[in-house]
């Protein structure tokens, strides 16, 4: 058996480094491809699971920034013109920018591990982000309240209609007017004056009085007994009465942030039939999503301030700030005429596509569209002048790190219109024409500032480190299955090479070269053979020389 070595590393440590090599690319590929990302996907759940006292549940409580809320008003340029009949000219101002900050109040554990808790919604406005406006700016704007109830009094007792307009009169500061004008403060938040029962009332009137708490939308609040004031925004400032319960992760960090239930129901009370999808209650609230999303994945959001669950679909890849990230959109099916949305048709009168009515949600006959009416049926866009729909401006969209859930930026954007009509029981009405009448929108947002993206990071950096050793152990296996391999051919051509020079050896003479096996097996050289037997005496002939230098 051949036992020499070969540049110093013998056959079978050959073999050995060989075996070794495998073993280390093996290894490797069990690393890179099985045990490393299995490590990642476990830290990642533990990060982001709802356990008490960890860094999520302190986010949970507390979002560590502001979402920005901002508002687009619409300024009626033409007020005169529209009460005779005419289209209404309509001027964009904004956007009125507020950090609106989020606390969850009274979070309480059940015993499934799904939390309980109120939402705290303040809203403060930022003028280094609203530059060249101010809350005291003025609009004309339309009459909600007053449009709102002759609206309603029309569709559901006509036969009442001619007291509207009395009542009104006698209840309302102004009069029925179609427009008024009122600060951005008083529109969005303070409340504007809107009813006021004091006084000596007609018994019609004091009856009416009697009737709005249960009637007056949340957008009308009581200030004082007797007195009522507008605001679009105005009740959501401040810890809301409904209780929220969301998953926590704990049991299945793929239903992280799921709403389970709103206000102790798990399915809402607004659309009829009861058992309508209108009523189902499905996704997060927008500021939480489970990791590891696909763009196979359908994201769901709770918008609970339109009673309704809306759904995004997989649009392209984006990167935020170094971050890769998912980008999903709101679908056009959202607002879509019938199907899903015929729950929003009273009596199966449905709006257009683009828009649906919430007058259930609302306590008005208010209906939301897209800014502008984004993707809606171009009726709309013929009622009024001054919109132009835009899809990088008026898109509902967010961008998911795909492997934490973490929303990296994003935008929902809803517009709000009032359903006008005309009524000719009623002077301010008698002319106008029947359509959509844009009021504002509002955009609420987040974009991830750089401590938080820094987090998310992180795991970009341990997920190289991760790779970098795999691509280390794979590369020394490699290395080592290349030299031992290349050492092993080596020898294989050597012991050729020998086997030749034996086989010509012979056929020359029988002369062998020892010399060149030695020089070749070192080993070899090192091992002298025994002194040759004398000749037998009886020899007379001369021994042929012996070369003592070739032993």
């Amino acid at each position: 058996m051949l036992s020499a070595r070969v540049c110093g590393c013998g056959r079978r440590g050959l073999w050995w480094g060989l075996a070794a090599g495998a073993a280390l690319l093996a290894v490797a590929l069990v690393l890179r491809w099985a045990a490393f990302p299995a490590i990642l996907t476990a830290k990642i759940k533990q990060a982001v699971q709802l356990h008490d006292g960890s860094p999520a549940m302190e986010r949970f409580v507390q979002l560590p920034q502001p979402l920005l809320y901002k508002v687009y008003l619409f300024n009626v340029t033409n007020p005169d013109e529209v009460e005779q009949g005419a289209k209404p000219v309509l001027q964009q101002v904004g956007p009125y920018v507020y950090e609106e900050w989020r606390r969850r109040r009274d979070v309480t554990r059940m015993a499934n591990g799904s939390l309980d808790y109120r939402l705290e919604t303040t809203y403060h406005f930022s003028p280094e982000r609203s530059p060249g406006l101010s809350e005291d700016d003025e609009f004309t704007y339309l009459n909600v309240v007053m449009v709102g109830i002759v609206v309603q009094v029309s569709e559901d007792y006509s036969s009442l209609l001619s007291m509207v307009e009395p009542v009104l009169s006698e209840l309302v500061p102004g009069g029925a007017q179609l427009f008024q004008r009122a600060s951005a403060r008083q529109l969005l938040w303070s409340g504007v004056p809107t009813v006021d029962c004091r006084g000596n009332l007609s018994a019609v009137a004091t009856l009416a009085c009697g009737a709005l708490p249960s009637l007056l939308p949340a957008t009308v609040q009581q200030t004082e007994p007797g007195v009522y004031v507008f605001s679009f925004f105005g009740f959501k400032n401040g810890t809301s009465k409904q209780w929220w319960r969301v998953d926590s992760g704990v049991e299945d960090v793929r239903t992280l942030g799921s709403v389970i239930s709103y206000d102790n129901s798990s399915r809402l009370k607004v659309w009829s039939p009861s058992n309508s999808p209108c009523n189902e209650i499905r996704g997060t609230d927008s500021t939480l999503f489970p990791p590891f999303i696909t763009p196979n994945d359908t994201i769901y959001i709770f918008a609970h301030d339109i009673c309704r669950s809306m759904h995004a679909e997989y649009e392209r890849e984006q990167d935020v700030s170094g971050v890769h990230g998912l980008r999903f959109v709101a679908s056009g099916s959202l607002l879509r005429r019938g199907g899903p949305n015929a729950c929003t048709c009273p009596d199966g009168r449905c709006l257009a596509t683009g828009a649906i009515s919430v007058r259930e949600c609302f306590r008005a006959p208010i209906a939301v569209s897209f800014p502008h009416f984004y993707q809606a049926s171009p009726e709309y866009l013929q009622y009024a002048e001054g919109l132009s729909p835009n899809k990088e401006l008026h898109e509902t969209f967010v961008v998911i790190e795909p492997e934490t859930g973490t929303p990296l930026v994003g935008a929902k954007r809803l517009q709000f219109n009032m359903k006008a009509v005309r009524v000719s029981q009623v002077p301010a009405l008698r002319n106008v024409s029947d359509g959509l009448f844009p009021l504002l929108w509002v955009e609420e947002g987040v974009e991830l500032e750089e401590k938080q993206l820094s987090q998310v990071r992180a795991l970009y950096v341990a997920r190289a480190s991760m790779g970098g050793v795999a691509w280390a152990v794979l590369a020394v296996g490699v290395a080592a299955l290349l030299f031992c391999a290349v050492r092993l051919a080596k020898a294989r051509v050597a012991e050729r090479n020998r086997s030749l020079s034996l086989e010509k050896g012979v056929t020359a003479g029988g002369k062998l070269s020892v010399p060149t096996l030695g020089a070749a097996y070192p080993e070899s050289a090192t091992k002298r053979p025994s002194p040759p037997a004398a000749a037998p005496a009886a020899s007379t002939a001369p021994a042929a020389p012996v070369d003592a230098t070739h032993f």
